[in-house]
């Protein structure tokens, strides 16, 4: 094969990726353009002679879709649309098909929903742009109601991975070790129980660490079977396994337990107010860990 052959090969998978990236990113101007209300950027999305299907809606041309996309959604409505799983198909250079699932939630006066369908759009891409030439969606799911009704649930997933996010916070601190970053992880209340009694405060809590972590070994902890329990809106019960192991000069150590930990979350952060650590076994891996 000649290098000109070569040439021409790569310059033609060069242009398949580049019309695919065009066209995923097209999909995401238009979300961007109906969520901020930016009418000029969505008429740049659409050819001028766009079709736009919906249930019972056939709309033909740039300036009918835009004007029908005003209509539906006015000013004072808040929302959000998410394209999820785009799959994009190269048709022909400068053309693609994109199918997508688009979730939204739309939120104003006296309406409030959430939903989500199924988008299919033919693109045209000139130049690095893409523009929508025919576009269809299908709903799949539309859920009338009050968005203030999910608040809660979102707010309870949001505290389940801040309490997940300390607890990884907490494993780096001890492996590192790193004093400032633990000092980090404790409220200034915290309570620390271990099987030689318990400390409170988090300055003695710290000065617990300061002896534990002495020696010259690399620590490293694995948290897992992480088991989540809502105490509130700002405060979980974050139940892990740990498997931990110690490796240095003479020590070849492996050992596991449990983790009760009592999380806060304060200004989107979360904090370890209470710590109980079950040691199950602590053995020379050397030896093995095996009782008769």
């Amino acid at each position: 094969m000649s290098e000109s052959t070569d040439l021409h090969a790569l310059a033609q998978r060069l242009e398949r990726l580049e019309t695919t990236e065009a066209a995923r990113s097209t999909l995401f101007a238009y979300a961007q353009a109906v969520d901020t209300r930016n009418w000029s950027m969505l008429g740049g999305v659409f050819s001028e002679d766009a079709v736009c299907e919906m249930p019972g809606l056939l709309l033909t041309g740039r300036t009918a879709i835009v004007e029908a996309m005003q209509g539906m959604l006015p000013t004072e409505f808040i929302t959000r649309h998410l394209i999820v799983n785009p799959q994009v198909t190269w048709t022909a250079p400068g053309r693609a098909t994109v199918r997508a699932t688009v979730y939204y939630a739309h939120e104003g006066s006296g309406f409030e929903a959430t939903g989500w369908g199924e988008d299919m759009d033919e693109i045209v891409v000139t130049d690095g742009i893409g523009v929508i030439t025919r576009t269809v969606f299908t709903p799949a799911v539309h859920l009338p109601g009050s968005i203030s009704s999910l608040a809660p649930r979102v707010q309870q997933i949001e505290t389940a991975e801040l309490a997940r996010a300390v607890s990884w916070r907490y494993a780096n601190a001890v492996d590192t070790p790193d004093f400032d970053l633990l000092k980090s992880v404790f409220t200034e209340d915290a309570v620390l129980t271990t099987s030689k009694g318990s400390r409170t405060g988090r300055e003695q809590v710290l000065d617990y660490y300061a002896t534990a972590l002495t020696g010259p070994v690399k620590r490293k902890h694995f948290l897992v079977n992480q088991s989540l329990t809502p105490l509130g809106p700002d405060v979980v019960l974050l139940e892990s396994y740990f498997l931990y192991t110690f490796s240095g000069e003479d020590t070849s150590t492996i050992g596991w337990g449990n983790y009760v930990d009592r999380i806060q979350i304060i200004d989107g952060v979360g904090y370890i107010q209470d710590k109980r650590i079950s040691a199950d076994l602590h053995a020379d891996s050397r030896i093995g860990w095996a009782r008769p």
